[in-house]
């Protein structure tokens, strides 16, 4: 008589409770809540002088947030943020190769001037780059209100940083220092709260979506996989 193996065992993937799911929809969607505030806080302060370093600290840390709850928001929010974050790291690169590029070119040239005009197109061009994050993070969860606060705050930006690339260079003394203590810097310094107010409204707007319950939408979920 032949020997007969035994059959083979079947498998079946592991079937979560629709309460597991839930939760960790609830715990994604807080996150979102909690991240927004920090925004909304981060931002509020970053333009603040001396105290730019929290902000950043704390809008960071909101945003860090934000991207961990994005997946029951849909699709588009998971690209947006995902482009979020990729315009964050290039800003901040851009921003840091080309201040110790500056550095090297002012140590090597000894141009003040000049100098000072090519740390403003440093900062211009890795601020651009860098406020594209902030548009995109939350640019899903808006309304029609929300994006044109975001671009309106975006656009301010760099108006803005235009500003210090033409005017900085003769704010080192004279009239200028006269009238704004250290300069052209320190009265664009102060303008830079209308960018972050905006912002902020901005950030505020959206998180309210999701306290009223507007967004995101209602669960679904297909047997055996995650409802997102």
């Amino acid at each position: 008589m032949g020997y007969a193996p035994p059959p083979a065992q079947q498998y079946y993937p592991y079937q979560y409770p629709a309460n597991y799911w839930e939760v960790v929809r609830t715990n994604k969607i807080n996150n979102s809540l909690t991240g927004l505030l920090l925004l909304v806080i981060g931002v509020l302060i970053a333009w603040i002088p001396f105290a730019g370093f929290i902000g950043g600290i704390v809008g960071f840390i909101g945003g860090i947030l934000v991207l961990v709850g994005r997946e029951p928001f849909g699709t588009d929010h998971v690209r947006n943020t995902t482009l979020a974050l990729i315009f964050f790291v290039v800003g901040i690169a851009v921003t840091i190769f080309g201040f110790f590029y500056a550095l090297a070119y002012g140590a090597s040239s000894g141009l003040g001037a000049s100098v000072v005009g090519l740390f403003g197109i440093v900062f211009l061009i890795g601020g651009a780059i860098f406020g594209l994050s902030e548009v995109l993070l939350t640019y899903s969860l808006q309304r029609s209100n929300g994006h044109t606060l975001l671009w309106t705050a975006y656009g301010i930006s760099i108006f803005l940083g235009l500003v210090n690339i033409f005017i900085l260079p003769f704010g080192t003394g004279g009239f200028w220092t006269l009238y704004f203590g250290t300069g052209v810097a320190l009265f664009t310094g102060f303008l830079a709260a209308i960018p972050a107010a905006l912002y902020g409204t901005a950030f505020y707007l959206a998180r309210e979506r999701i306290v009223r319950h507007e967004i995101p939408p209602p669960m679904t979920q297909q047997p055996g996989k995650p409802p997102w």
